[in-house]
Order: structure tokens, then C-alpha cells, then sequence
């Protein structure tokens, strides 16, 4: 590995080797194998702020040492307005870092993190007992509309709790209004043009469907039929 990136290799000495439990101050000593080795397996997963620390390196000579290890090739520079109202929008609704790096395809959890603060963007603090409550017992049936009894959570992060929580909507059909009655009008008119087809008959009964006057003139026939 630290060939391919033109890297001096030496064997750790006892004396100067890095020690990851206790990491020595060694800015201007040589990267070795065991701290690129850690580079390589912690960038993107732990802030490079912990890292620098846990090394004893700067910040920017961690960053220096990722982007020569190719861990930063994906990452694009400078933020633009569409990244930034995908953060804006998500990043305060509690989603997680993973889903943030698949909406923010090549951002690094840290770089997410480190533009939050930059854009005073905060993380919803944690929902509270009473406000699942709220949630288990209205979003079944409000679905995101429960929202509106809970004012310190968007739509969005009812939804992603909801989600979390294993919560589904079932949307509820609208009662469908029972037929109307026909009055004693109706049927002697229906029985005046029963041979009349819909299309003709729709014009003196607007207030009816094919279907209803299909059934009515069956019921009318019958009643012919068998004398009721």
C-alpha cells in the first residue's frame, strides 16, 4: 500500500513507533505503517479531529495523509446549495450519518458533521417519552398530520421515528355516502320510459348513475314480472 503511494516504508522502532493507546506528539516525524493503516480504516467512520488526537498529528495532516491514501477522491470541494439544503433539511431531522452519505454521496461523515456546525445546522435532541406516546397512538391513522400535536418535530422527522419505531399509516377510505332512496316520482317516471336507453334516460335523472338505473329498471321489471 504505502509503496504504490511513494511512501518511505520503516519498521517501527520501540522508541519512536506510534503507540495508538498513548500517541506521542510526532507532527514532523514520518507517517509509518501502523498509523496509515489506522487512517485508512477509521477516515469517513471517526472524526478527524479524534483521529488527529489519537495520532498525535494536526487535523489538516490527517486529511493530507487520507487524500494520499485515495480516501478522499470522491469528495467534490466546496459544498454546493443543493448539498446544502439536503443538509439543512435532513441533517436537523435526526437522520443518521450513513443515510446523510447516501444523500450526500461523497461527504465524509466528518466533513458532514463539520459543515453542519459551519451552517449552525443542530441535531434534533432525543424524542421524549410523551412525544411517542403521541406518535404510537395518532400515526396509524394521522400518519405525518401528527405532526401538528407534536410542534417541535417536521413532518420529516415523524416520519423517520415512525419508521424507527416500526409505526405504519393505514390510510382510512372515506365512507362512501349511502344511495338515495327513490321516491314514488322517480319510479312512476322510470316506469313511463323504461325502454329508454341511459344515455337518454341520465337526462331526466341527474342525480343518478348508470349503475343505479340499471338496478332500478331490473327491479322494476321484476316487480312487473311477479306482480309485486
Amino acid at each position: 500500500m504505502a509503496h504504490r503511494l511513494g511512501l518511505e516504508l520503516q519498521k517501527p522502532d520501540p522508541k519512536t513507533a506510534v503507540s495508538i493507546e498513548s500517541p506521542p506528539r510526532n507532527g514532523r516525524s514520518r507517517w509509518t505503517i501502523t498509523e496509515l493503516n489506522y487512517v485508512e480504516a477509521h477516515y469517513g467512520k471517526t472524526s478527524t479531529r479524534e483521529m488527529a488526537a489519537t495520532l498525535g498529528r494536526g487535523i489538516s495532516a490527517v486529511r493530507s495523509a487520507a487524500q494520499s491514501l485515495g480516501l478522499c477522491k470522491k469528495q467534490s470541494g466546496a459544498w454546493s446549495e443543493q448539498e446544502l439544503d439536503i443538509l439543512r433539511k435532513y441533517y436537523g431531522d435526526g437522520r443518521s450519518l450513513d443515510d446523510m452519505q447516501t444523500l450526500l454521496a461523497g461527504r465524509g461523515k466528518s466533513a458532514i458533521e463539520a459543515m453542519a456546525s459551519q451552517i449552525g445546522v443542530t441535531r434534533v435532541r432525543s424524542w421524549h417519552a410523551d412525544e411517542e406516546r403521541i406518535l404510537r397512538e395518532f400515526y396509524p391513522t394521522l400518519g405525518t398530520k401528527v405532526a401538528k400535536k407534536l410542534p417541535l418535530r417536521s413532518r420529516e422527522a415523524v416520519k423517520i421515528r415512525a419508521s424507527e419505531l416500526g409505526l405504519k399509516y393505514h390510510k382510512v377510505k372515506p365512507r362512501e355516502a349511502p344511495p338515495l332512496r327513490w321516491s314514488d316520482a322517480e319510479w312512476r317516471l322510470l316506469d313511463k320510459h323504461l325502454a329508454w336507453p341511459y344515455d337518454e334516460l341520465r337526462a331526466l335523472f341527474p342525480g343518478r348513475t348508470k349503475l343505479a338505473l340499471e338496478k332500478a329498471k331490473e327491479r322494476l321489471r321484476a316487480r312487473k314480472k311477479y306482480g309485486k
